[in-house]
């Protein structure tokens, strides 16, 4: 089988795949930032009744938040991992071809 090598056109898929990993460690910044406004949150509401009408409209929105933004990153890292393998893949294919067309 030949070398296993990076065609330009996988080059550049990878490079592009290799930015969610950056899109993960970013979305994750955002995240414990979240979680900082979310224990805060639940300090400075207060209990009383204007705690507790705080709290009922405001707590289901910062859960919601939460979700999604652990949603975008669980996403970020799939999508970066299945992308190298795809390159990798292409890579693969690239080289099977070339070794079944050199042995015709």
């Amino acid at each position: 089988m030949a070398d296993h090598g990076t065609t330009a056109k996988t080059a550049g898929l990878k490079k592009s795949f290799s930015e969610f990993f950056e899109l993960k460690d970013l979305v994750g910044r955002v995240k414990e930032d979240a979680d900082i406004i979310n224990r805060l949150n639940l300090k400075v509401g207060g209990h009383d009744e204007i705690g507790k009408q705080y709290h009922t409209q405001v707590d289901e929105g910062t859960k919601n938040l939460h979700d999604l933004i652990a949603k975008i990153g669980s996403t970020m890292l799939s999508v970066g991992e299945n992308g190298e393998v795809l390159a990798d893949t292409l890579d693969r294919a690239d080289d099977d071809s070339h070794t079944i067309a050199n042995g015709f």
